[in-house]
């Protein structure tokens, strides 16, 4: 295949239409990267890089946020941890599951899962959130006394984030009316803003050595670890989307997506939130025109990567799952269906 081309690689389907974008996760045996994806049955799926089915498994209910790949027993095993609307539940690489990890939990929405790695020595944190209750659990499935928070006073938009700057922790939890708040690993406020903040619905990412995301009026605001808040206008307009790496910022605002302050304009569509992928020492930003069902793909200077747009109907997913020099780029296509493309 030629250099700097995008193909086709391969494409399967499943039973009944996806229920959620298909993910590329780690594969323990071979080294290689394997896909996963759960259906509007609540059947979930784990297929080869090539498309071939280990198995399926019906679940109690649709998965709710990220499916979070840990290795509980430090053996370099992978397990899958998720949670549904009433269940926490950590499944093996043959999707068996892993005792005591079927757990019922409260249903009360809205509900999100994060994990938790501090020390990075795999002595987990799993956060659940239902409605404005908190449970965080250990290793072994039980509770951690040591978190003292286990109230809310407001639900939360996102999923709480772990960030570490130095050799400190932090606990990031924005509620549903924008205003942050910044707990150490006990769940008390190890940072106190000088003021609310009213934040969009986009996740607050790490970013320069502050924490970092966007207004309800389209600004870009950064927290310094004195709780300092420094707002920049970006003029975005109700609705846009960002994501973040440590030093790098993507805005999608109606058609325009800018890339490190390179704009791009679109054409008008219905796009998915843009996502950054750091792979090969390379930043290649993606997003899907759901209406057109066309992707799109940049390079961090912005210029597009050649044979894009190219057919998908959802967020995309990449990773070198083959251990070749080209890249896999994972896809929806129809309502049922899985494509995998190659980009060169």
């Amino acid at each position: 295949q030629q250099k700097n081309s995008v193909v086709n690689q391969y494409s399967f389907n499943l039973d009944e239409p996806l229920a959620r974008d298909p993910k590329w996760i780690k594969n323990h045996r071979n080294k290689t990267m394997d896909i996963v994806v759960q259906d509007i049955n609540n059947v979930l799926y784990l297929f080869s890089n090539t498309g071939n089915l280990y198995w399926k498994k019906k679940l109690p209910g649709p998965i709710i946020g990220k499916i979070e790949q840990v290795d509980l027993f430090k053996n370099r095993r992978l397990q899958m941890a998720f949670r549904t609307p009433n269940r926490f539940i950590i499944l093996d690489r043959n999707g068996k599951i892993v005792p005591p990890f079927n757990m019922k939990i409260s249903s009360e929405a809205p509900h999100h899962f994060s994990v938790f790695d501090y020390d990075l020595n795999r002595n987990y944190r799993f956060m659940l959130i239902n409605g404005k209750k908190i449970e965080m659990y250990d290793n072994r499935g039980r509770n951690v006394s040591g978190f003292k928070l286990r109230n809310l006073e407001q639900p939360l938009v996102n999923p709480p984030k772990h960030i570490r700057f130095g050799n400190k922790d932090y606990i990031i939890l924005q509620k549903i009316n924008g205003e942050v708040r910044i707990l150490n690993r006990q769940g008390k406020d190890r940072i106190r803003l000088e003021r609310k903040a009213k934040t969009s619905s986009n996740p607050i990412f790490s970013y320069r050595n502050t924490f970092a995301g966007t207004t309800k009026a389209g600004a870009f605001i950064q927290i310094d670890s004195k709780g300092n808040l420094i707002e920049t206008p970006l003029d975005l307009k109700p609705g846009h989307q960002i994501d973040m790496t440590s030093k790098s910022l993507v805005t999608l605002s109606e058609n325009r997506l800018v890339i490190k302050g390179i704009p791009i304009d679109l054409p008008y569509g219905n796009y998915t939130q843009p996502k950054i992928h750091y792979l090969n020492n390379t930043l290649f930003i993606t997003l899907t025109d759901k209406d057109t069902q066309k992707i799109y793909a940049f390079y961090s200077n912005g210029i597009p990567i050649l044979g894009f747009p190219v057919y998908g109907s959802s967020a995309v997913d990449l990773s070198n799952s083959d251990n070749d020099k080209a890249i896999e780029m994972l896809v929806q296509s129809e309502n049922n269906g899985i494509l995998i493309y190659q980009i060169n």
